[in-house]
């Protein structure tokens, strides 16, 4: 499929429902997507990579990069990795604050 009919199709959902990779049976698949060197993309569920270290290397580089909370927590819900991915995944207290921003600076995850 092309990105194109992808987007085509996506179209008619809610724009705030959730993807999954494989089924919506189990509220861990976490969905992401990677381009590749051709420029394809590629839809990942969490089975597919390690999502405690892909959380903690793009909280390494936003302290690195020095990006502010909001911009950092709104990236992360836009690729999926919201609140409660963060503290069933990687840390539930970093979960929790991060839940809590985002709700106190109306960040949608």
């Amino acid at each position: 499929m092309k990105v194109k009919e992808l987007i085509r199709q996506l179209k008619e959902f809610d724009p705030e429902a959730r993807v999954f990779a494989d089924s919506e049976q189990c509220d861990e698949i976490l969905c992401s997507f990677a381009f590749t060197d051709n420029g394809n993309v590629v839809l990942e569920h969490a089975g597919q990579f390690d999502v405690k270290s892909e959380i903690g290397q793009m909280l390494d580089d936003y302290l690195e990069d020095g990006v502010d909370e909001t911009e950092a927590y709104t990236e992360m819900c836009d690729k999926g990795f919201t609140p409660d991915v963060v503290s069933w995944f990687y840390d539930k207290w970093i979960g929790k604050h991060m839940k809590k921003y985002c709700d106190e600076h109306g960040i949608d995850y």
